[in-house]
């Protein structure tokens, strides 16, 4: 509304009317984000401007890198909701910086096929090694996207690896072709440096190894996803890893950024 009001006012916070009471939100007046001009940003989470996370995560500081991943170790997933607002949308894009603790030991969809390790790997369980975006309450989650990591991107006959790579497995159904999926390594790392985070590896970037068949040209690092009918539904954002008591197959963020129009 902010942008066909007036198609000059820039990129910035403004006031809104919702149901309950004015709000303050964040409107991106160029193309950057999602390809179209005054889209309301849902979800925002940059260390490089501010180095805390959300309440439910805990905060990584590894080489100079500031991350947000899983606070409660024992269990698979963590989430933060993050409010529409009342406000309707039918379109949901964005994009997100991550980085895989010991890289050969992500497993990308395997956990969807395994029940052994998990007792739910629907939706609204562990079915992904990375971070799953849903709309909608925990009872009822409808997909949007899901930034996933796999295993390796080659030399592997493990089905942890992203389903564009050797023997990987495939996205569940209620994903379908709504993912990123990435490998923080190509190989298997050396003996002694797998227990370590990748930080000189950013996942869902588009920067795949040599001859990977992982990076299409695809939007990479944006995605955008219109849905069938508009809503108001708030975003969930879980970030899914193997249950321990260690960090071992952990994905955490630097950036994450969401926006609805």
């Amino acid at each position: 509304d902010v942008y066909m009001n007036n198609s000059l006012c820039p990129s910035g916070l403004y006031w809104i009317s919702t149901e309950s009471s004015p709000q303050q939100v964040y409107c991106d007046m160029d193309t950057t984000a999602c390809g179209v001009r005054g889209v309301m940003r849902i979800a925002y989470l940059d260390t490089s401007v501010s180095d805390t996370c959300p309440s439910n995560l805990t905060k990584y500081e590894v080489n100079g890198t500031t991350m947000c991943g899983r606070h409660n170790l024992t269990v698979p997933c963590d989430s933060v909701y993050y409010p529409s607002h009342g406000v309707e949308y039918s379109n949901i894009c964005g994009r997100a910086v991550g980085h895989a603790h010991s890289g050969a030991a992500t497993n990308g969809f395997w956990y969807s096929t395994n029940t052994n390790y998990w007792h739910d790997n629907s939706i609204n369980g562990f079915y992904v090694s990375g971070v799953t975006i849903t709309r909608g309450p925990s009872n009822d989650r409808t997909h949007v996207w899901t930034f996933a990591s796999g295993r390796l991107e080659s030399n592997n006959d493990h089905g942890c690896n992203c389903p564009c790579a050797p023997n990987g497995t495939a996205a569940p159904s209620f994903v379908g072709n709504n993912y990123f999926c990435e490998s923080a390594t190509k190989y298997n790392p050396p003996v002694g440096d797998g227990h370590q985070w990748y930080t000189n590896y950013t996942l869902w970037q588009g920067n795949c190894y040599e001859g990977s068949n992982c990076c299409p040209d695809d939007g990479r690092p944006w995605f955008n996803v219109a849905l069938f009918s508009p809503t108001n539904q708030d975003i969930e954002v879980r970030w899914c890893g193997y249950p321990g008591l260690n960090l071992y197959g952990n994905v955490a963020t630097e950036i994450l950024e969401l926006f609805v129009y």
